[in-house]
């Protein structure tokens, strides 16, 4: 019986800390879901062009923008407005561990994108082998846009 017991908590332990190096945390999963979304910073693509001139990581909100909200029931809605005209995109994504997979309205597959949240810098980080998309909660930018008026 006792061996039993210890195998079952050897297990358990295991379990614990392989959850600890995979995936992310209950925290960070609810910080991807805020309702308030994610903003996009900034977008490379080795695949096309080095840099997106939109999202170069400096804001340029008179020439474009893009934010990018995960819903608690696995949508998606993503909206990138480019010199007044604006492109909306929604679907459904899938997430398991880091790794986040997207079908749009199409059902058109994107990634799996590895994802990376920062909860401290209120950061996400989604990218591939060839792309990477650094975004940040759309309540810190306003905060951040805020103090840079006062």
């Amino acid at each position: 019986m006792s061996s039993v017991l210890v195998r079952t908590t050897l297990l358990l332990v295991a379990a614990t800390i392989l959850s600890a190096f995979s995936g992310l945390s209950s925290d960070q999963v609810k910080l991807l879901k805020d309702p308030g979304g994610w903003d996009y910073i900034k977008m490379t693509d080795s695949g096309i062009q080095t840099e997106h001139p939109c999202f170069d990581g400096k804001p340029h909100p008179e020439l474009c923008s893009g934010r990018l909200t995960f819903g608690t029931d696995n949508k998606f809605m993503q909206s990138v407005t480019i010199k007044g005209d604006t492109v909306p995109r929604h679907g459904t994504y899938t997430l398991e561990d880091d790794q986040l997979t997207f079908f749009d309205e199409l059902e058109t597959r994107d990634g799996p994108y590895t994802i990376e949240i920062d909860a401290q810098q209120k950061s996400l980080l989604m990218y591939t082998s060839v792309v990477r998309i650094e975004l940040i909660l759309h309540k810190t930018l306003l905060d951040k846009k805020r103090k840079d008026k006062k």
